[in-house]
């Protein structure tokens, strides 16, 4: 774990932190699908129990701690840190490392001992945090009983700053009220801002808007007040250009890493079986795999192409497209788990298979960021995965028609 300072400067693009926020956003595109892009496991009947994750007051868990479900809810204590990803998460227990949450609404009335990254629909902190806050959302609220001892960096719709916060605070909002001690600068690009008669800025206030801040009488503000209007018909430079690009394909590139390191961390977690299948076949039967996968590859986007020749094909062309791509995704999961497995046989290291796949998923990435090469390894790995993840659900379906379950 870093020893970041926690008046460390962060920019709202930049910084690790925020780069993580988005990434954890992105995965919520991915979650609704995972229930259906594979067969049931046989131990399908323990999924009532994956809808609920809790853990009790007075439960103590000395390890990082890995939650997904419906609803999530940390009343204990966790001596590591907190991964969770729901539909509604709860915090009201005590994290003593990082905080990661991702969901609809998230609730955190406890304490995290150091830096907290969230995003969610809804979101509401009432709790203590211990170093930095990363937080996006919808609706952000910040209650005065919370504490935030560092800083914070924070993206949303509507945001409620009414706690007191130890460092510098970076915020882009449409709305954004500020009404208690801020121990830093406030830096802001908002459609509006307002200060209440609690405020008190111990530093500047910069803020990039439309319509000039909204500052009580009261309201205490030690610095300068600076704003900044919207640029208007301004291009950017060439080299300005090339860097935003640059910066964009190194974002891409790690929300594509951590988010294929969380995809397939869930989907050994929710269908070992099924994900444990799908490798198998590729390792048996590699050629087979390989040619399936370049006919899945070729056909369906010709089948939508004529379905959508028709009224009454265009939606079923849309959802099936849809659902290709996410086949594809999907697809290189399997292959960075062989070849994670591969490796660890290789070295003769126990069948460790999460961190197989880790070791499987570097290596892919690494092969993947050569030029021109890397366009090919890609390839290659989405026709091995389509092929072998296809030849699964093949026997599946033939085992079911053989029950005479269909």
């Amino acid at each position: 774990m870093q020893d970041e300072s926690p008046n460390r400067k962060e920019t709202l693009l930049n910084s690790p932190a925020a780069n993580k926020l988005i990434v954890a956003a992105a995965l919520l595109v991915f979650l609704p699908t995972l229930s259906v892009a594979f067969a049931k496991d046989e131990n399908d009947e323990k999924a009532s129990s994956r809808k609920l994750v809790t853990v009790p007051a007075g439960q103590v868990i000395d390890k990082d701690f890995f939650a997904f479900g419906e609803v999530v809810e940390i009343s204990g204590t966790i001596n590591g840190d907190l991964y969770a990803v729901a539909g509604q998460i709860l915090v009201d227990g005590t994290v003593k490392g990082d905080l990661l949450a991702v969901g609809g609404t998230v609730t955190i009335s406890g304490t995290v001992a150091q830096d907290a990254r969230l995003a969610g629909g809804q979101i509401t902190i009432s709790g203590d945090m211990g170093r930095n806050l990363t937080v996006g959302g919808g609706n952000i609220e910040l209650t005065p009983s919370a504490s935030i001892h560092g800083g914070v960096v924070a993206g949303g719709g509507n945001i409620q700053l009414a706690a007191p916060v130890s460092h510098d605070v970076k915020i882009a909002a449409g709305n954004l009220t500020i009404s208690n001690r801020i121990g830093g600068d406030v830096d802001a690009i908002v459609g509006r801002v307002r200060l209440t008669s609690k405020a008190a800025v111990t530093g500047n206030l910069t803020y990039q808007s439309p319509a000039f801040a909204s500052v009580d009488d009261l309201a205490k503000i030690s610095g300068s007040v600076t704003r900044k209007e919207f640029p208007r018909d301004s291009l950017p430079s060439a080299k300005a250009i090339l860097g935003l690009l640059a910066g964009l394909k190194l974002l891409l590139l790690a929300m594509s890493f951590v988010s294929t390191l969380v995809l397939g961390f869930l989907l050994m977690h929710f269908y070992p079986n099924s994900t444990q299948k799908a490798v198998d076949q590729l390792r048996q039967r590699p050629m087979a795999s390989l040619g399936l996968g370049l006919l899945a590859l070729i056909g369906p986007p010709l089948l939508a192409g004529l379905l959508a020749l028709t009224i009454v094909g265009l939606p079923l062309a849309l959802v099936a497209l849809a659902w290709y791509f996410v086949v594809l995704y999907l697809s290189r999961v399997v292959v960075i788990a062989w070849a994670g497995q591969a490796i660890f046989q290789r070295l003769g290291k126990a069948d460790r298979k999460r961190w197989a796949f880790v070791v499987g998923l570097v290596a892919y990435f690494l092969l993947a960021l050569i030029p021109v090469l890397g366009g090919l390894v890609t390839l290659i790995v989405i026709l091995f995965g389509l092929g072998a993840l296809l030849f699964t659900k093949k026997e599946t379906y033939v085992a079911a028609r053989g029950q005479a379950m269909i």
